[in-house]
């Protein structure tokens, strides 16, 4: 039996595996639930607590601007500052005004009735103010220029923003009030004080380990926080995020978690009553978290430790309950390997008590079968021995009377099969000698045909070459034919240029000849005056003797002149008459060139079809030479098969006689086959 696949799971894993899972995922909603439920029921706690405290810091931020709001408006309300005030026409005549050291005495009585937190209690008009201790102001002063005095003279009650003291170096804040008198407003009160109580008072009040409070102004401006470098500054400049910015501006009471330089916090901002002045809340949001963390951690711990304890008690339960499972399958196993000789003790009362029984009544039934096995064994020894012929003993029960009639049919079917084997393979052999002898026949023969296919295509390949060299040396006869024609060509043209000029010379001498006739006529007509001159002359007497010398000179040079003009013609007529012959005689040549270039050009035309000729002569061979090779190579290929087929003839003849070698071992009945 083949072994157990390394990816088969055990029933114990199946089950214990099945209900860890079921466990797990049911432990793991419920810690999901408990925890989802505490962190909500913590987180509201925290925020319940951060709003409890941020509004008890407001509260008291609240009494302590109170306080002073309430002493400044005492101020405002006393009766004595105030008729002093009606009376006082400026600082030049402050002493002399009447109630002057009641309103000193008065102002330095407020002073000195907190002297730690009011550092100046003072009343002021327009151009002067009188403080504790009794100083007054100059006429440089204008009190208009001051924060407070748009707030006056609105007839309502200021805070300034914080600012450091010239005198103490402390963070200080002025706290003003309309002065009323007969129903208008006649100047203001006013007190200096130090907020070192109440920023301490916000700055030190712890909120958890690490949270702590922060005072903002009504321009949001620190006037309070646990970094003092930070004070005076505006949140804008400190890195805080826009939401708790946003948060602030719409006055939402509610927290938030915003950011500080990256670092993640919860608070929220408080107003301190009218004032506009904000506590602002600030706890990190790991220390927020922590708690919530820690139980979140035990409720992981104890999910783990319950995981642990579920998996240690079902892989025990488990095992247990799967232990006769396990003595079953291992007597499963000896059956498998062919071990009948096994005992099942299973003591269970149970499905598994029941499978023990049935696997007991099997093996019982299997070792009645052994003899029947054993019976076969033998048999079929005795077969692969080759005898064919079975006895079997035994009756055979149940499935295994299909065996007993399985091995007898091949009992049968093998001595049918082997004898027509015999017979096909006697056969065989005779008709793979005559294939062979065949085969040889058939290769000689293809081999001569390949022989003499060779020797078709050498002869051809000889004729392309030939016919090839003759289709180049037709297209350098037709090259060279082409540069006659355009050299005779060009004779031609040269040929029609010069009749061309003799033409010209022709009609240039019959204008010449023309001009010398009109010399001619010249020269007669006076050689005519001449003589007419010779007579009237003669006819003058001695008076006329030089005239007539010079007559007579004339006729002479008149005489030369004819005679010169008659020789000139001879020799223009004698020129005319070459000219014309040359004429004709180009005109002929002209001729004959222009048949010679027509020829030349029907001998181009020729040797170009000679030129088209041999190039497909050429293609022709070419194609036939490769229908050769290809022929050859076919008919190689063929005495190769045919060589390979009587081979394997020879081979097949041999194979034969092997397998009748083979066949003559088996027995029928009692007889060797031969």
């Amino acid at each position: 039996m083949a072994k157990k696949s390394l990816s088969t799971k055990s029933i114990t894993f199946k089950i214990t595996f099945s209900i860890f899972v079921v466990c797990f995922v049911a432990l793991l909603l419920t810690g999901l639930v408990i925890g989802t439920t505490i962190n909500n029921r913590f987180t509201e706690t925290k925020k319940t607590v951060l709003n409890e405290t941020s509004e008890s810091i407001g509260n008291k931020s609240e009494a302590f601007f109170e306080r002073y709001i309430a002493i400044v408006q005492q101020m405002a309300q006393d009766k004595n500052l105030q008729n002093f005030m009606v009376n006082a026409k400026g600082w030049n005549t402050l002493k002399q005004t009447e109630g002057f050291m009641i309103a000193s005495k008065t102002t330095e009585d407020t002073q000195k009735s907190d002297p730690d937190v009011i550092l100046t209690a003072y009343i002021a008009q327009t151009d002067y103010y009188l403080a504790s201790p009794t100083v007054f102001s100059t006429s440089m002063y204008d009190v208009t220029s001051k924060e407070y005095y748009k707030a006056v003279s609105e007839d309502r009650v200021c805070i300034t923003e914080p600012y450091i003291d010239a005198i103490t170096g402390g963070v200080v804040i002025t706290i003003s009030a309309p002065v009323r008198a007969n129903g208008k407003i006649v100047g203001l009160a006013a007190v200096d004080i130090a907020i070192d109580k109440l920023t301490a008072m916000v700055s030190n009040h712890k909120l958890g380990e690490t949270g702590y409070f922060s005072l903002l102004t009504k321009d949001n401006t620190i006037a309070a926080h646990k970094n003092e470098e930070l004070i005076l500054k505006n949140i804008d400049e400190i890195g805080i995020s826009s939401n708790l910015i946003q948060s602030i501006n719409n006055n939402d009471n509610n927290v938030v978690e915003y950011a500080i330089n990256n670092q993640k916090i919860l608070g929220k901002s408080v107003q301190i009553g009218n004032t506009g002045w904000k506590v602002l809340s600030s706890l990190p949001k790991d220390e927020f978290m922590s708690d919530t963390r820690q139980l979140i951690l035990t409720i992981v711990f104890v999910f783990l430790a319950v995981l642990i304890a579920l998996l240690v008690v079902l892989t025990i339960a488990i095992k247990r309950m799967t232990k006769p499972v396990k003595t079953i399958t291992d007597i499963t196993n000896k059956l498998a390997q062919g071990e009948l000789d096994v005992t099942i003790d299973v003591k269970s009362k149970d499905e598994i008590g029941v499978l023990a029984e049935s696997i007991e009544s099997l093996t019982v039934r299997l070792k009645s079968y052994i003899n029947y096995i054993n019976e076969s064994v033998n048999v079929l020894n005795d077969l692969a021995e080759g005898d064919l012929v079975m006895d079997l003993q035994y009756d055979y029960d149940g499935e295994f009377a299909k065996l007993k009639q399985s091995l007898l049919h091949v009992s049968g079917t093998l001595m049918d099969t082997i004898g027509k084997i015999k017979d096909s393979s006697e056969f065989i052999s005779m008709n793979a000698a005559n294939v062979s002898n065949g085969a040889q026949t058939l290769a000689q023969g293809t081999t001569e045909q390949a022989s003499a296919i060779e020797e078709l295509s050498a002869e051809v390949n000889e004729i392309y070459h030939t016919i090839a060299n003759n289709a180049e040396h037709a297209e350098n006869a037709g090259r060279k034919a082409l540069e006659a024609s355009k050299e005779v060509e060009q004779g031609n043209i040269h040929m029609r240029d010069m009749l061309s000029a003799m033409d010209e010379i022709s009609e240039s001498s019959n204008e010449i000849g023309k001009i010398i006739k009109v010399i001619d006529d010249i020269a007669f007509q006076t050689n005519i005056l001449a003589l007419n001159a010779a007579v009237e002359a003669a006819r003058a007497g001695s008076a006329g003797k030089g005239f007539a010398v010079v007559a007579d000179e004339v006729r002479n040079l008149a005489g030369k002149s004819a005679e010169a003009a008659k020789q000139t013609t001879a020799l223009i007529e004698n020129s005319i008459s070459s000219i014309s012959k040359g004429t004709m005689l180009a005109d002929k040549a002209g001729k004959s060139l222009s048949g010679i270039v027509e020829i030349t050009n029907k001998t181009n035309e020729l040797i170009s079809e000679i030129v088209n000729a041999s190039a497909q002569q050429t293609v022709s061979v070419n194609q036939i030479r490769s229908g050769i090779e290809q022929i050859s190579s076919v008919v190689q290929q063929n005495a190769a098969t045919a060589e390979a087929s009587a081979a394997n003839s020879e081979e097949l003849s041999g194979q034969s006689q092997v397998l009748n070698d083979l066949i003559s071992k088996f027995k029928f009945n009692t007889e060797e086959v031969v």
